[in-house]
């Protein structure tokens, strides 16, 4: 039976929402002290702002210049503290490492000659069109196996990115993360760019399928359950990728009736329980911001439904939920692969490393930045060929066209 301070297998602590080397309460007393230092004045749970009752903590650090309140989820509230704690933590320590990180001003014609990386595999915006004998900015970053070193460029390495080297990919955080060993961070950050990877990929064609209700296991079954009997909607919908499990989940206020309480989540891991303990927990999570109204870059949100019309906010609620109730196809919560169950950060990485390389994605690179969060480890992963597309980024390649032609 899992523990809430997680099952230790060989130096291996298996959390409900990830794989670490290290319990999570013990990881909370660690990353205190860290987090007071880099800017972190407070870290409270907000759990009980709703009534769903998954546990959500927040970390505030009213000097940031990406988010300034931080949050952590997770089955029990050690996982949801710690996660929350960290996230300020890595996004600190990326903040003051940006302005000193020396760069390289090259033309994505020069690099593709060094180093066989051609600029289209970094799926940029389409707009404005980039000349590829126009000097861009550049870090050189080791590949996860420590084999070769490959030029990536600037802005999907630094966050924020400063401006003069911005504008033709989008900064955001997406693989950015921190861990209590290097292999713990280097697998989260993995993790997440392949997560994005399938939500990008599914923002234009959707392949998932609908989870039987009955089938969840114990962890992911308390979750669903916590949410129906909040009188929501909750559909959590999977798709393998990679060798792994890729989660989506939608949860649904019918009092409200708003898209703003249609709430998404997210998760992938090669551990399926992993992955819909995340999903599920986030979309908790979201929907608790938008209670709280913690996040200043809400106003977006916002703004966008302010903008329409009654009618069109229930359209768009209404596509929401056909998207995600949709009946067919429905599968049953997927088998465990034997051979990861207990296997530790580093040999869960490496089975993902080369299962992104058999899929045609990589180099995969990874950015060590500066210790100024020790003892944990904060690095950036980059992905060559790993979609990102968002409303906000709208960086698009060869991969998300051709998954748009076949199943149009």
């Amino acid at each position: 039976m899992e523990q809430r301070g997680g099952i230790a297998v060989s130096g291996t602590v298996v959390l409900s929402s990830s794989v670490r080397e290290v319990a999570a309460a013990e990881t909370c007393e660690r990353a205190w002290p860290v987090a007071r230092r880099l800017g972190v004045t407070r870290v409270a749970e907000t759990t009980w702002l709703d009534r769903v009752g998954i546990p959500v903590f927040s970390a505030v650090r009213p000097d940031a210049a990406l988010v300034v309140v931080t949050a952590g989820k997770g089955r029990y509230p050690h996982e949801a503290r710690a996660g929350a704690l960290l996230e300020a933590v890595e996004q600190a320590v990326a903040e003051f490492c940006a302005p000193s990180t020396p760069l390289r001003w090259a033309s994505p014609r020069t690099i593709a000659a060094e180093d066989g990386v051609k600029l289209g595999a970094w799926c940029p915006r389409l707009d404005p069109p980039v000349d590829v004998d126009e000097p861009l900015a550049w870090i050189t970053v080791p590949s996860a196996d420590g084999q070769r070193e490959f030029t990536a460029p600037a802005e999907l390495v630094l966050t924020p990115c400063p401006s003069v080297a911005g504008g033709r990919f989008g900064s955001t955080t997406t693989g950015l993360a921190s861990g209590n060993t290097r292999s713990e961070a280097v697998l989260h950050g993995l993790c997440e760019v392949l997560e994005r990877d399938v939500t990008s990929l599914m923002s234009v064609a959707d392949t998932t399928r609908l989870i039987a209700a009955d089938s969840l296991p114990p962890g992911p079954s308390q979750l669903y359950g916590q949410i129906r009997r909040a009188g929501l909607g909750v559909w959590l919908r999977w798709l393998p990728a990679y060798d792994g499990h890729y989660m989506t989940c939608l949860v649904d206020d019918p009092d409200r009736a708003h898209p703003l309480y249609c709430n998404g989540g997210y998760g992938f891991h090669p551990v399926p329980e992993i992955a819909a303990v995340r999903a599920l927990s986030e979309a908790a999570q979201s929907r608790l911001t938008y209670i709280q109204g913690s996040r200043h870059d809400l106003t977006d949100s916002y703004a966008t439904y302010q903008a329409m019309t009654a009618g069109e906010r229930a359209r768009c609620r209404a596509q929401l939920l056909k998207r995600y109730a949709r009946p067919e196809p429905t599968a049953s919560f997927p088998t465990p692969d034997a051979t990861l169950v207990g296997r530790s950060p580093q040999e869960l990485l490496e089975h993902l490393l080369a299962t992104t390389e058999a899929a045609g994605l990589g180099p995969v690179g990874v950015h060590d930045f500066a210790p100024l969060a020790d003892p944990f480890h904060v690095v950036r992963v980059v992905v060559a060929h790993a979609e990102h597309f968002t409303p906000l980024t709208r960086r698009f390649g060869r991969r998300l066209a051709e998954h748009a032609r076949k199943h149009r």
